[in-house]
C-alpha cells in the first residue's frame, strides 16, 4: 500500500511539474498574433491591432448553445462593427466544407467575421484552446489593447459590457456586476 501511495504521489508531482512548464493563456496575458486559421467570411487578420477591441466567439456546428447565441452576437456585430471586431471562430471540427456550408446556409447575411480553425492539433487548438483550458463550448474571448481581458460565455456579452469596453473602463468585476443586476446605476457610475 505504501508503494502504491508513493507511486500516486510521484505521478501527481510529475504531472504538475510538466503542466507547470507549459504555456498558459489566461486573462491579463498579452496577445500579438492571431493563430493560423482559414477565414471563411469577412475580413481576416493575422495580428491584433492594439487600437481595436476583439470579441471572439468559439463555436462548432454540433454545439446547440453556440448556434443559439449567434443571432445575439450578430446583432452586436451589426451595431458595433465600426469599433469592435467580432469573430465567429469555428473550433473542434475537421471538416471545413461542412462548416462553410453550415455558415452559408444558416447565416448568409450575418456581418460576423467567420473563421475555421480545424480540430485537435490545429494552430488555434495549440495556441488558444489548450493553453486557456477551453474544453467546452460556447466560449468567448475578449481582447483589448493586445491583452486577453476576459474569458467568458456569449451570455455575458451584452450592450452594457460593450459600452464598458468602448469607454475603456472595462474590468471583469464591473462586467460581472452588470450580469447580476443594477445595470443602469452601475453603468452610469462607471462611464461618468
Amino acid at each position: 500500500m505504501k508503494y502504491f501511495i508513493c507511486f500516486i504521489i510521484h505521478v501527481l508531482i510529475a504531472g504538475m511539474s510538466a503542466h507547470a512548464q507549459g504555456y498558459y493563456l489566461d486573462e491579463g496575458e498579452k496577445v500579438a498574433l492571431y493563430p493560423d486559421v482559414e477565414w471563411i467570411k469577412g475580413r481576416g487578420f493575422t495580428a491584433f491591432d492594439s487600437s481595436r477591441i476583439y470579441i471572439i466567439e468559439l463555436w462548432a456546428t454540433w454545439c446547440k448553445p453556440c448556434i443559439e447565441a449567434m443571432p445575439h452576437l450578430d446583432t452586436l456585430s451589426t451595431k458595433y462593427r465600426q469599433n469592435i471586431v467580432f469573430i465567429a471562430q469555428s473550433v473542434m471540427e475537421d471538416d471545413i466544407k461542412k462548416v462553410r456550408s453550415f455558415i452559408e446556409n444558416r447565416w448568409p447575411h450575418y456581418t460576423l467575421n467567420f473563421a475555421f480553425a480545424g480540430g485537435s492539433g490545429s494552430d488555434f487548438d495549440k495556441k488558444w484552446l489548450k493553453p486557456s483550458g477551453t474544453s467546452v463550448l460556447p466560449r468567448t474571448f475578449v481582447v483589448m489593447n493586445n491583452t486577453l481581458v476576459w474569458i467568458t460565455t456569449p451570455a455575458s456579452i451584452n450592450e452594457s459590457v460593450v459600452q464598458l469596453l468602448l469607454s475603456g473602463k472595462f474590468t471583469i468585476n464591473a462586467a460581472m456586476k452588470l450580469q447580476k443586476g443594477g445595470r443602469e446605476v452601475l453603468l452610469t457610475q462607471i462611464i461618468e
